[in-house]
């Protein structure tokens, strides 16, 4: 991190095959300055030295395009997830399709896609909320991390016994079929609990058994939004077309109530724009498409779980850390 006249500068990573999308990035984040950061760039048309230069050099943010000869943006960005997790991405493209875009969504939690052409210093402000959203999940993560070698993990309160989750659909018929989807155990969660143990190294999550998770269903939007006031939700599930309101705006104001409830978008009419707007305005954490698979519906439910307990105990042990933010040492983790 460096700073100079007020402004801490912040390295990018961009990608893209076209060397005019490059330098019209580079004008664009380092010229006139709209928030509080300056920025470098890194630019390549190839992702694999992209790479290259991910492996020697740590970047606060990478933007990549997606359809590129080679390697294409899903591919690149999931190899880049695995020598710097911590990097927000961001992806800007004038051609994609619906499977990839969910895709990128599902697995690579893009924080934004920016379509091109793009509205004049959109990128400053993106990537300003990108970084400040990874920084301060790190520093949670590394307060979290400096309290287990503490051994003050063993101070973090009982989780709760049962997981809150909502469903929001105007069908009734899916709603139902969705709650019996998800509090019906089958062979298949004991899968799902040895994956995200070996991936993640959490052994204290939890499969998505029956008596592990509460599911709460609503057909109104308006009345989510009043349970919202009441209850703590690990996860809310959302179709897109609501005669109330649609998904992404629900979504959206739900987060505004609840900002560690992960959120998943479901729908069987949704375009390319829409998802989009999801990833831009509700920050989603994954996209299920209707027919759904129950697997992949209960994989990424397990997933975004997994996430909000994680991000809840470093917040605590981070909270611990900080002597002017003391949490209690003793109560519940909200459901």
């Amino acid at each position: 991190m460096e700073y100079g006249h007020d402004h801490p500068t912040r390295h990018i990573l961009v990608v893209d095959d076209e060397l005019s999308i490059l330098h019209a990035v580079e004008r664009e984040l380092k010229g006139r300055r709209l928030g509080r950061y300056a920025f470098t760039v890194a630019g390549f048309t190839d992702p694999r030295q992209a790479l290259v230069a991910a492996e020697r050099q740590t970047f606060d943010a990478v933007i990549s395009d997606f359809r590129m000869p080679g390697m294409d943006g899903l591919e690149f960005l999931k190899a880049l997830a695995a020598i710097q997790p911590d990097c927000p991405r961001l992806v800007l493209s004038g051609q994609t399709d619906m499977d990839s875009l969910v895709r990128m969504v599902n697995e690579t939690h893009i924080y934004r896609f920016i379509a091109k052409p793009w509205p004049a210093y959109m990128l400053q402000a993106a990537l300003a909320q990108a970084i400040d959203y990874a920084e301060t999940l790190a520093e949670n993560r590394r307060l979290a991390e400096a309290a287990r070698q503490r051994q003050l993990s063993e101070l973090l309160p009982e989780p709760a016994a049962v997981e809150q989750l909502l469903i929001v659909d105007d069908d009734m018929g899916v709603l139902n079929s969705l709650a019996r989807v998800l509090t019906h155990h089958s062979k298949s969660d004991g899968l799902f609990a040895a994956i995200l143990a070996e991936q993640h190294g959490q052994p204290r999550r939890r499969t998505l058994a029956e008596d592990h998770i509460s599911v709460q269903i609503t057909p109104s939007p308006a009345y989510a939004l009043q349970m919202a006031e009441r209850v703590a939700f690990s996860c809310i599930i959302a179709d897109y077309r609501m005669p109330e309101m649609n998904g992404i705006e629900l979504l959206q104001r739900f987060a505004a109530r609840q900002p560690d409830c992960s959120r998943i978008l479901i729908s069987g009419q949704i375009g390319e724009t829409e998802l989009a707007q999801a990833i831009q305005q509700a920050h989603i954490f994954a996209f299920v498409e209707k027919p759904w698979s129950d697997f992949e519906l209960k994989a990424n439910i397990a997933l975004a779980l997994a996430q909000h307990r994680l991000q809840l105990e470093n917040r605590w042990l981070a909270a611990f850390m900080r002597p002017e933010a003391e949490p209690a040492a003793s109560g519940v983790f909200p459901g």
